[in-house]
């Protein structure tokens, strides 16, 4: 084989150079671009092929974090430089002597100690400010205190002045756990369970859920009773609401703010202190003879249908009840006395007098 065959070919655009330029000259194993030996990397962008790591540049670690955002966890790559090894620096000739060499190998060993790469412990987690834990959900759960204090504030708001005395049904849908301690309260003071006042069956075609079910309807005819079934340490029963109208007439809530109470002798002794009443407008639950000349009782009914849902044991409780309402002192109402007639002088019209 002739030697010329051994020795690498040349472009054309490079054949004019001498053997010392070409020996600075190298060919991309990848892409084949002619690159310089200095050369980091590839002169062509779309090969990235990197030949060298400069001395001084420092390798790029890589760090996981973990960041909260939107109350979701989340793995960022957070890129941090750390240090490369020491590096010896290029001496001049005129820094031969054995003093100048120790000064400067002390001036650039002396920082390197100092950043030395540090020791990674346990992975950062960066809170996001007002972002609220994660809730388990094994642990939500709702107590029948909290349920019943439910149920007797939605019968305080139908209690309402501005409403009428009969509203509609208020409708819960509960599991059967929760009925069965709800009957305890019914049978409260009776040795036995109480019964319910009648049991029907029906069949409902007009609406969902479809099916024949039962229903147990209990009548209670005693307001005392009634406030011990819905009485809780939340939210206690109030057998009176008071109002106040506004001047639009609507019909606001009004709390009573607690005052010293004085003695009778001292509020009632004289007649020029007795106190003057304003006016009062409440509303009040209707169980029982609520007049005298009433003959049957009025009921609070509470109506039980079980499995509305069998698979899930949830069944429908219905309450009716009446409410009515007392107003004490003088019409808010404001009406404008009719305008006086004025009285109107009749002048006659003045006549033409014709002179002859």
């Amino acid at each position: 084989m002739e030697p010329s065959s051994a020795k690498p070919k040349v472009p054309e655009f490079l054949a004019n150079l001498g053997k010392a330029t070409l020996r600075g000259i190298r060919k991309c194993p990848r892409c084949g671009t002619y690159n310089g030996t200095r050369g980091l990397s590839c002169k062509n962008k779309s090969c990235g092929v990197v030949f060298r790591f400069g001395n001084r540049k420092q390798p790029i670690l890589k760090e996981e974090t973990v960041l909260e955002t939107d109350c979701k966890m989340e793995a960022v790559v957070q890129v941090q430089e750390q240090p490369a090894a020491a590096f010896k620096p290029k001496k001049r000739r005129k820094d031969d002597t054995p003093g100048s060499n120790a000064a400067v190998q002390e001036s650039t060993l002396t920082p390197l100690r100092k950043s030395s790469p540090k020791k990674h412990g346990a992975t950062p987690t960066i809170k996001r400010p007002g972002c609220s834990p994660l809730i388990d959900e094994s642990q939500v759960s709702l107590s029948f205190q909290d349920w019943l204090a439910s149920v007797t504030e939605r019968i305080h708001q139908t209690m309402h002045y501005q409403f009428d005395g009969k509203p509609e049904p208020l409708v819960f849908h509960i599991p059967q756990s929760f009925f069965d301690t709800l009957q305890q309260r019914i049978s409260m003071g009776n040795t036995r369970k109480r019964l319910p006042n009648y049991t029907t069956t029906f069949v409902r075609k007009d609406a969902l859920p479809l099916g024949t079910f039962a229903k147990y309807t209990w009548h209670i005819t005693n307001i005392t009773h009634v406030k011990q079934i819905f009485d809780t340490i939340q939210m206690p029963l109030e057998v009176t609401r008071s109002f106040v109208q506004n001047r639009d007439g609507t019909y606001e809530l009004f709390k009573c703010p607690k005052v010293e109470v004085e003695s009778i002798a001292e509020t009632y002794g004289r007649i020029e202190k007795q106190p003057i009443r304003p006016l009062e407008l409440k509303t009040f639950l209707k169980v029982g003879n609520t007049t005298a000349d009433q003959k049957e009782p009025t009921p609070f009914t509470i109506e039980w249908i079980p499995d509305i849902l069998p698979v899930s044991k949830i069944g429908e409780l219905r309450i009716k009840f009446e409410y009515g309402h007392h107003r004490n002192g003088p019409p808010t109402d404001f009406h404008e006395p009719p305008p006086s007639l004025e009285h109107t002088l009749e002048i006659t019209p003045l006549t033409t007098i014709t002179f002859d």
